[in-house]
């Protein structure tokens, strides 16, 4: 590629040729990128799964794709991150199990502990300032021991390996209410949230990452709700907006206009 660029590269001091499948400091997977993809595909490739598992190389680093330079910093980024989880785990252990590090996933789970809307294991919250079905909002599935709720799971500790994997994505009120016509439970929706509306899941970060500045307004307009506050939203079974009275625990009434003037009849 360089020399008939007149580019003299020097020939590598060592190289070293792993035996993919026997050496066991050598397992692993080949990934890439596919045609087309942004820096946001490299950012959901390098995402932890609850800080025990790690991913890194070319396809995993955002400022130097598919180059032997993004893999070998890749490695250093995961290196720090697995020692900065050890340290956290040695210091504090339930800590590091019940969340992953850094503040991101703090924020979320503090905005999902009362979700606007809930079916089966999606749980979806929205910024209530723009009331137009193209406005945008979060979208959390979580994986894993269903039938149990997390509070539960989180008791459950030490055992890590029944804590939830909890994936995200950005997702507007429109398709929402397509989420919601889809039957067939929760894998069926699943697979129309990728193939149908061609939504991709990713971790904390990577959510952060893509939607800070709709995570920041969701999170402020919480903050500034009163103790009582009317806001519309949508309602379920019909599908049209829905008057709510939320306190600042919990969803007192659930019913759309509709529904609350055949109740007034």
């Amino acid at each position: 590629i360089f020399h008939p660029k007149g580019v003299i590269v020097p020939d590598p001091i060592q190289s070293i040729c792993t035996r993919w499948g026997s050496d066991p400091l050598s397992y692993g997977s080949y990934s890439h990128v596919s045609v087309h993809s942004s820096g946001h595909d490299y950012d959901i490739l390098a995402e932890n799964v609850g800080n025990r598992l790690f991913f890194a190389g070319e396809a995993t680093s955002r400022q130097y794709p598919a180059t032997m330079h993004g893999a070998f910093l890749s490695g250093l980024r995961e290196a720090s991150r697995i020692y900065r989880s050890a340290r956290i785990q040695q210091n504090n252990p339930r800590k590091t199990m019940l969340k992953n590090v850094g503040p991101n996933n703090d924020i979320l789970a503090d905005l999902f502990k009362r979700p606007d809307l809930e079916s089966g294991n999606f749980a979806f919250i929205f910024d209530p300032s723009p009331e137009s079905l193209q406005s945008m909002g979060l979208l959390q599935v979580t994986f894993g021991h269903a039938e149990e709720s997390y509070k539960e799971l989180l008791n459950s500790y030490p055992n890590p390996t029944k804590l939830p994997l909890q994936l995200y994505t950005i997702i507007s009120r429109e398709q929402v209410q397509q989420l919601q016509q889809i039957e067939g439970g929760d894998k069926s929706r699943l697979s129309y949230l990728a193939k149908g509306l061609g939504l991709k899941l990713m971790g904390s970060n990577a959510l952060y990452n893509a939607g800070n500045t709709l995570i920041s307004s969701i999170a402020y307009s919480r903050k500034g709700r009163g103790k009582n506050r009317i806001i519309t939203w949508v309602c379920v079974p019909h599908f049209c907006y829905l008057a709510i009275c939320r306190t600042e625990y919990e969803a007192e009434e659930f019913a759309c206009v509709e529904c609350l003037n055949a109740r007034l009849r």
